[in-house]
This record gives C-alpha cells, sequence and structure tokens, in this order.
C-alpha cells in the first residue's frame, strides 16, 4: 500500500492558468488540449490540475513530432 507524502514532500500541480503561463501559452490552447485529452488533467471541485510530470510527457512527445516531421 502506497503512503501519502506529507505537504512539503508533494509535488505541486498546474492550474490550466499556471500552465499557460509557464508555456507561454494562451490558456484557451491549455483547455483546448485538455478538452482534446492531449494533456491528463484531474478535476477537484470545481478546479482542474496538471500533473507536472503529464506536461513532461506531453512536451516530450511534442519534442519527438517536431524531429520527426523535419
Amino acid at each position: 500500500m502506497s503512503e501519502i507524502q506529507p505537504n512539503s514532500a508533494r509535488r505541486a500541480f498546474f492550474t490550466p492558468e499556471g500552465l499557460a503561463r509557464y508555456l507561454a501559452v494562451s490558456e484557451r490552447t491549455i483547455y483546448d488540449w485538455l478538452r482534446r485529452g492531449e494533456i491528463a488533467s484531474y478535476k477537484l471541485g470545481g478546479s482542474r490540475r496538471i500533473d507536472p510530470a503529464d506536461v513532461e510527457a506531453f512536451l516530450a512527445e511534442r519534442k519527438h513530432e517536431r524531429r520527426v516531421a523535419v
């Protein structure tokens, strides 16, 4: 059974707005990616949260696509 980590050891999740700032894209772009399932997210109450590991996987996949397309 996995153990719940204390708050100080937890990874901070992105909000869609925070991720838009981090990636320098519009919030609309983030919501489009979320809607299409290109980036996984979790709905907590009325808010969406995005795991940084999912963002890294998304970026790695995009990087690979670009190399193949060139």
